[in-house]
């Protein structure tokens, strides 16, 4: 009996035999990421802490320039040193400040629901209320494309719209590759995505 395989088509395999066309290669379609054993813990902010961040990056951001003209009035003619390097100074600490505390910055911006609700952070990150603060945590599951032993990670959104999804994945290992979209309960669709950045806007003569 002469058999031949061959590949028809996105994620499948076929054999032609003597009998007709058997389909031996129709993979999963779709994986839910949202359940307890997916999760992935990431940190937890409490209240308090989260105030005392509202109340430093208020200062941060209302008092510095005050400090800063007086420190450079007083100190600038015993250290001479020219005045960029001390705008360079506090631009270096405000970025790492800010970075340090990205995650207390997104919450503030986000109405976060009670756990185990969600809403998106940034990136892979997930946060909900707790009793005493909020945990920010993530989901991951295995890929489902054929032959990767990846796992499924939230993402940021494309810039170039590329359908209706709640939210966007990608595969730790293939990257935009094995791209997903994703439901509001976290199902997670192969699908084709888009991830170029979008062309700079040229601003009219």
């Amino acid at each position: 009996m002469d058999i031949k395989q061959a590949n028809y088509g996105r994620e499948q395999t076929v054999i032609n035999n003597e009998s007709g066309v058997v389909n031996i290669g129709t993979v999963q379609k779709y994986v839910g990421l949202k359940s307890p054993e997916n999760e992935v813990p990431i940190r937890e902010i409490t209240s308090e802490s989260q105030g005392k961040f509202i109340v430093g990056f208020v200062l941060m951001c209302a008092v510095p320039m005050i400090g800063f003209i007086a420190d450079i009035s007083a100190l600038h003619p015993f250290l001479n040193f020219p005045l960029w390097y001390y705008v360079i100074a506090v631009v270096f600490i405000a970025v790492c400040t800010f970075i340090f505390f990205y995650d207390n910055y997104k919450i503030c911006n986000v109405d976060a629901p009670s756990y185990p609700e969600f809403k998106h952070l940034h990136s892979d990150r997930l946060v909900s209320r707790v009793e005493g603060g909020y945990k920010i945590f993530t989901y991951a599951c295995p890929c489902i494309y054929p032959n990767c032993s990846g796992k499924v990670y939230i993402s940021e959104s494309p810039e170039r719209y590329n359908g209706n999804y709640h939210l966007y994945a990608k595969c730790s290992l293939a990257k935009e590759q094995h791209s997903y979209g994703l439901d509001c309960n976290l199902i997670a669709y192969p699908a084709d995505i888009d991830w170029r950045p979008k062309e700079p806007t040229k601003e009219n003569a």
